[in-house]
């Protein structure tokens, strides 16, 4: 080995060491006082519900409701369950969305899941459909049109508990995202720091 390379075989072990530490850790992970990496990756359906009170008219993005379900992959779950709420206004900076309760328009299926009781505060939550949930509060979004089919998004989300594992569970993280406004479609991933 060069002098050069024994360097990089040096930091490439050292790496390879942390990330089996990390690795080998499993349930203690979930102990550290401080938090753990959490990771979540969504392929995503949202429905445009119009709000007619407030004067929406059909075709409309705004003000209206943008409910939708997810399916993909999250840290400590695996295969997993999302659904989201956010209502939208237009305003002299484009759309804009806040988060809205995630029971407005599935109480009955996440109840078919045994999530009951779920504060109005969650807009959003993860679930692996066996009695695992962790609840995100939407804080702050920011929505970026790419183009007539593309609409990036920015979101800063807290949790604020769960169910099974995640009963107790705090944290913040950040969503990165998309979807079409011309037929919902779009993906997420969203990275956070969580206590449980």
């Amino acid at each position: 080995m060069s002098e050069v390379e024994a360097p990089v075989a040096n930091e490439m072990a050292k790496t390879a060491e942390e990330s089996s530490e990390v690795i080998s850790g499993g349930e203690n992970l979930r102990k550290a006082p401080n938090g753990v990496f959490y990771q979540e990756k969504f392929t995503n359906q949202i429905f445009l519900v119009g709000d007619e009170a407030s004067g929406w008219s059909q075709g409309a993005p705004a003000p209206a409701w943008y409910p939708g379900t997810g399916f993909g992959n999250a840290t400590h779950m695996g295969n997993a369950y999302s659904f989201i709420n956010q209502y939208a206004t237009l305003g002299p900076n484009g759309l804009s969305t806040v988060g809205a309760p995630v029971t407005q328009f599935f109480e009955s299926e996440l109840a078919d899941l045994g999530l009951t009781g779920i504060p109005d505060a969650v807009s959003s939550l993860t679930t692996d459909g066996k009695g695992n949930a962790i609840y995100f509060k939407n804080v702050l979004n920011v929505t970026t049109p790419a183009s007539p089919t593309r609409i990036n998004f920015v979101a800063q989300v807290e949790i604020i508990g769960g169910t099974g594992i995640y009963k107790t569970a705090t944290g913040t993280g950040e969503v990165n995202g998309y979807f079409n406004p011309q037929d919902g479609k779009g993906e997420t991933t969203l990275r956070a720091n969580i206590v449980f």
